[in-house]
């Protein structure tokens, strides 16, 4: 008899690799879906970094990274200037300030704490988005965001599968973190379906060579488990577009079925109870019986504390020492 788990097609998403526990680093980097699955991680205290925001090129990324592995500094003439606000090429938007040197000293501390997460064997998580860049007519320099300038400033193209490989292979040849590759199931339509199509397929071959090549190398298949898996509009956020937080939810326990052990995911089960303690609305207002619950709360924060060592708890820790202080 036919059941309803029947009712689609699952993918496959075993991938070899140690398990990721608390004591790990994990640098994310690539588009927003990237930052979507770092909430996850960082919500159950994991110690998370992205270093550039939101960069949809793999191109980009990867350039950033070598730069930082020779501690080769960004300098003012990679800077633009939109009015009063500086901003730089290869970096999200999320990084500006009305001060350049402002803006370089923190781009530049970036670099340097990437740099030392690299030899503290960090995990990298890294979501490609396009193959479809933009160059800088000025310089034939691809950037990562346009930050809004003159379409008539940049050339754009799709990047071939060679260019990719090339550009990861020189990082990975130096490196033995472990990097998790995925693709972002994130559609971009204003090239259209079909250039969206071929613009992901790129990024597949590229990635496929790369995990052909390093043992260090893995692929997620984060695309798949959306278009393939799901299929549905109903696990679509209101664009259309982009997916809904069941689908990255649904997401997140596949990846994590796959990349943490048994330990690891007890202690996420109780991360995952202070959470919903911390966010418990007494009823009758903070009387003896909450007291005694959130102190008990306390509690569990400070036996877990070595276990999350990698983790700041401060913020949870002042939430409740300013309900026991009223």
């Amino acid at each position: 008899m036919t059941t309803l788990n029947n009712f689609r097609t699952q993918v496959n998403t075993s991938i070899s690799i140690n398990r990721i526990s608390h004591d790990n680093h994990i640098v994310f980097m690539g588009s927003c879906f990237s930052d979507s699955m770092m909430k996850y991680f960082s919500n159950y205290c994991f110690s998370v970094f992205n270093p550039y925001g939101t960069i949809y090129n793999p191109i980009t990324l990867s350039q950033n990274i070598k730069r930082a592995m020779t501690e080769n500094m960004f300098s003012e003439a990679e800077l633009l200037q939109n009015e009063e606000i500086f901003l730089s090429w290869f970096h999200s938007g999320k990084y500006f300030n009305q001060s350049k040197n402002l803006l370089l000293n923190t781009i530049n501390q970036q670099q340097l704490k990437l740099a030392k997460l690299i030899n503290k064997n960090a995990k990298f998580f890294v979501t490609f988005g396009t193959s479809k860049v933009y160059e800088f007519l000025e310089n034939n320099q691809i950037v990562a965001n346009c930050h809004k300038k003159p379409n008539s400033k940049f050339k754009n193209r799709r990047l071939e599968i060679s260019e990719i490989v090339k550009s990861w292979r020189s990082i990975l040849n130096q490196i033995n973190n472990t990097v998790i590759f995925t693709i972002s199931p994130i559609r971009h339509l204003k090239d259209g379906f079909i250039d969206n199509n071929k613009n992901k397929a790129t990024l597949f071959l590229a990635i496929d060579q790369l995990c052909n090549e390093f043992d260090h190398v893995h692929y997620f298949p984060s695309f798949e488990i959306l278009i393939d898996e799901l299929r549905d509009y109903r696990f679509y956020a209101s664009d259309w577009i982009h997916p809904s937080n069941e689908a990255t939810n649904y997401i997140w326990n596949k990846l994590s079925e796959q990349i943490f052990s048994k330990d690891t995911f007890l202690l996420i089960k109780k991360i995952e109870k202070i959470r919903n303690d911390l966010s418990h609305q007494p009823k009758f207002g903070i009387n003896k019986a909450y007291i005694n619950f959130i102190s008990e709360t306390l509690e569990k924060i400070k036996n877990i504390k070595n276990q999350t060592k990698n983790y700041d708890w401060s913020k949870e820790i002042s939430q409740i020492n300013a309900i026991l202080n009223k």
